[in-house]
């Protein structure tokens, strides 16, 4: 035990100097990364070229090669063999990287998204089938939120190898309302109030074409669509303004489509009655229709 005791006396003895000065690289270093990450942030987002979710990837990522270079230098310092612990860490990193490929794939899919700017913080998009707006992207995936105040995380993989639908990259987006009128209603009259509720709608973009056409008709009604644009901040205001203003106009004209009417029966449906040549004569001339005739007449 006294030997074992002398062992260690002597090794920090001889090493004491190296542990020390590893140490102080190490914390130094470390003090040294934050400090680079906050000033390379300050430099990137003072050029006004960048979004603040790229400068935060790009910090990120420099971090963490500045962190794996100091520990790496305090270590050979201490005197530890580095080459073997490379070495060490080559083999686990390629094993962790077969076990982790998805993980991965969304860091190298998280590059693209920063460099090839499909979508920046604070658009409004639809990724993977989910829409809201941009509040981050990180390495292994992108935040979003929607408009009830939820939040969706999306991995990168998934941004990239599906379709993206950017609503914010044009400035402006484009409305379509669908209106119903009455069917054998005259198409003008229609189409003119329409025309003059859009037109009216201040949120509406006024250096976009404003069109209202006749898409089609079933049934009951003929139907229309307006289409005009507004800025991205004033879509859904608009939107919601347009719809029911325009209900209010085609009620006041009185061309809306009418409640469809259902005669209900209980049981057995009625058979339909007809009318014989006699009966119909015999109809016409019985004195319950001419009193009636009568009475419609005065």
């Amino acid at each position: 035990m006294k030997e074992f005791g002398n062992k260690i006396v002597d090794f920090f003895k001889n090493a004491g100097l190296d542990i020390l000065y590893g140490i102080i690289i190490l914390v130094v270093g470390l003090l040294l990364c934050a400090l680079i990450k906050a000033v390379l942030k300050k430099i990137l987002l003072r050029r006004g070229k960048h979004d603040e979710a790229m400068v935060n990837f790009v910090a990120a990522l420099v971090d963490i090669v500045l962190k794996i270079i100091v520990l790496i230098t305090a270590l050979a310092t201490m005197g530890i063999n580095t080459a073997s612990i490379i070495a060490v860490i080559g083999t686990c990193g390629v094993a962790i990287g077969l076990a982790l490929k998805d993980s991965l794939g969304n860091i190298a899919s998280g590059i693209m998204i920063i460099f090839n700017k499909p979508f920046k913080k604070d658009d409004y998009v639809e990724i993977a089938g989910e829409e809201g707006r941009i509040t981050a992207i990180n390495l292994f995936n992108t935040t979003l939120r929607t408009d009830d105040n939820t939040e969706i995380i999306v991995p990168n993989s998934e941004a990239v190898n599906n379709p993206i639908i950017n609503y914010d990259a044009c400035g402006v987006r484009r409305i379509v309302i669908e209106v119903a009128a009455e069917k054998g209603a005259a198409l003008d009259p229609i189409k003119q109030t329409v025309l003059a509720v859009a037109e009216a709608e201040p949120l509406v973009s006024s250096e976009h074409s404003v069109s209202v056409r006749m898409s089609g008709q079933d049934a009951g009604c003929i139907r229309f669509k307006l289409k005009c644009y507004a800025a991205i901040a004033d879509y859904w205001t608009a939107k919601d303004n347009l719809t029911e203003n325009v209900y209010t106009a085609l009620a006041e004209q009185g061309v809306l489509t009418p409640n469809l009417k259902v005669d209900v029966y209980e049981g057995a449906k009625p058979a339909a009655l007809m009318l014989t040549k006699k009966s119909k004569a015999a109809k016409s001339s019985s004195p319950a229709t001419e009193d009636a005739g009568g009475k419609e007449e005065e």
